[in-house]
């Protein structure tokens, strides 16, 4: 039951990272509601798949997920006046305001400027930290790690491939459904700067699986399967690459060539091989030097260049990361509630910022915002766990193919940490979703291993002190006289029952 669950969990998890990202990014209601459903039932088959000892790598990641989640249910929820005004002076003040142009007496206050949208916040949460347990248990098993990996490529080619013929047709429509025109490439997201966050995923794979190729390379003789084993790593980055390029994401493309030199260093650091780290600065060159050769300065390579200090775009977000941190200022402990951003931020707007904000373009910031301090400092807390288990699968003794793992997922983090202090990328569910799958499955990719060392360890163990148990029992034996056939078939029949006792004592791992 537990092999064919894996199984079943693996065809899950791949069908859901080849669906996240297709309907807009999993943004629109109906397709956001898959997501979740999926999310849970993988959550389910989990936990008939892996043992919980298994799952403890990630325990810590999923728990400050699931304590986001709970943040927010608790923001909904209808708190006593005085409590509240304890907690949270600023909800408390807007709430007497409200009174008071009503008449109403002030009972109880919501955390939140927007209850419904911190429940539904919170169930996004919640469903991202089933992504990851399911990923994880999907991850013990190399064959499945595989499978998710090439499910994250696959959609990413996919979204080169489908955003480059609808740049070339000039296309104004995505999936018959109008959007607003864009000479950047966007995929299947509406935004292209969220398309780049999804191609940062697979660009930071694809290096992890080069580098893996580059160390069995060594041991191989013939040409032709040198060439097999890093034309496929390196055609895919390439792609990759030139599709984030042409997303026309300057975070996008800063992170990424970030992430690859951070991989770099990373693989070299590890083996005191200091050799690999020039292969990240080296597929970072290659990369931007493809991306000049091919289409010019255009898209984010010129997009960097033409950045300045007095940019529009970049004073507008200057201001805006101002309001943001003004909107954290009034509910500096609860925050303004999570998922409330578009409700909350016209409190601090500037006249300058026009329009309605549904977010703030810093993740980091936003969480800040909504959540408070509890909020950011959960986050960080599963974020140093994360990162701490992957340098140690990174650096351990395991497999290589483990180790590409976690160096994928580390490339991935280095990427992010950078880019979504300058966008929002992860507020898109299939980023946040693929992204909780990939990590599950990274941290514990030497998990099963190191549990057949120990259960091998401890029955060796146990094995050493049967034998000395018997040992120390016939030493005990009284000697027999010479010529007492009687004693000596005794004896013998004490020996043979005390080594099928031991024979007959559990091994407990």
């Amino acid at each position: 039951m537990i092999r064919h669950s894996r199984l079943l969990l693996t065809a899950l998890l791949t069908g859901l990272l080849l669906w996240a990202p297709l309907p807009f990014g999993g943004v629109t209601p109906w397709a956001l509601a898959s997501l979740q459903v999926l999310a849970f039932a993988a959550l389910a088959l989990a936990a008939l798949a892996a043992h919980p000892a298994e799952l403890r790598p990630v325990l810590l990641p999923a728990g400050a997920l699931a304590g986001i989640a709970l943040l927010g249910f608790l923001q909904s929820l209808a708190w006593p006046a005085a409590l509240a005004a304890l907690l949270s002076p600023g909800h408390a003040e807007l709430s007497r305001r409200a009174a008071a142009l009503s008449g109403a007496p002030v009972d109880v206050v919501r955390l939140s400027l927007a209850p419904a949208a911190s429940r539904s916040a919170a169930l996004v949460w919640a469903a991202v930290a089933a992504a990851l347990l399911a990923g994880a248990a999907a991850g013990l098993r190399r064959s499945h790690r595989r499978w998710l990996a090439g499910a994250v490529l696959a959609g990413g080619i996919f979204q080169v491939l489908f955003g480059a013929r609808d740049q070339f047709l000039r296309s104004r429509t995505l999936w018959g459904v109008e959007i607003p025109a864009s000479p950047r490439l966007h995929g299947t997201f509406v935004n292209p700067n969220h398309v780049a966050v999804y191609l940062e995923l697979g660009l930071a794979i694809a290096f992890a699986w080069g580098w893996w190729a580059a160390r069995r390379v060594r041991d191989e003789r013939q040409i032709e399967r040198r060439i097999l084993l890093l034309a496929g790593p390196c055609l895919v980055w390439l792609t990759l690459f030139i599709g984030l390029a042409l997303s026309g994401s300057r975070g996008g493309l800063i992170a990424a060539v970030a992430g690859v030199t951070a991989q770099g260093i990373m693989a070299a650091g590890a083996r005191r091989h200091w050799r690999w780290a020039f292969l990240g600065l080296g597929a970072a060159a290659v990369g931007l030097g493809v991306v000049v050769a091919t289409i010019g300065l255009q898209g984010g390579g010129g997009r960097v260049v033409d950045t300045q200090a007095g940019d529009g775009s970049w004073g507008a977000r200057v201001t805006e990361y101002g309001a943001v941190l003004k909107l954290w200022r009034r509910f500096p402990v609860t925050g303004a509630g999570l998922g409330a951003f578009r409700d909350a931020f016209p409190l601090v707007q500037p006249a300058e910022l026009q329009g309605t904000w549904w977010h703030a373009h810093s993740d980091v910031l936003e969480l800040l915002a909504t959540a408070g301090i509890p909020g950011v400092l959960l986050l960080l807390a599963g974020a140093a766990g994360l990162v701490f288990r992957l340098f140690k699968v990174q650096r351990g003794q395991g497999r290589s193919e483990d180790r590409a793992g976690a160096l994928a997922l580390l490339g991935v983090l280095t990427g992010l940490l950078i880019h979504e202090m300058l966008d929002f990328g992860l507020t898109m569910p299939a980023n946040a979703v693929t992204l909780a799958v990939l990590a599950g499955a990274a941290a514990t990719a030497s998990t099963a291993g190191a549990l057949r060392r120990s259960v091998s360890t401890e029955a060796d163990r146990a094995r050493r002190d049967a034998a000395a148990a018997d040992a120390l029992d016939l030493e005990q034996v009284e000697p027999r006289p010479e010529g007492d056939v009687e004693g000596d078939v005794e004896a013998e029949r004490l020996r043979r029952s005390r080594r099928q006792r031991s024979k007959r004592r559990p091994v407990h791992p």
